[in-house]
């Protein structure tokens, strides 16, 4: 019995997991995440470069 209830817990927190990682209000926050890999790193203006 409590084993049911432990499964039907975990599977609301998936499915709410699930529905807040493809809410549109993310989408936009994500889509940066992604891109971040591909933009070049410029050093602020105080930062100095050792390279």
């Amino acid at each position: 019995m409590i084993s049911g209830l432990y499964t039907a817990l975990l599977l609301i927190v998936f499915l709410a997991i699930v529905a807040w990682a493809y809410s549109k209000s993310n989408k936009s926050t994500f889509e940066d995440m992604a891109a971040m890999p591909l933009k070049e790193d410029r050093p602020d203006k105080g930062e100095v470069n050792h390279e």
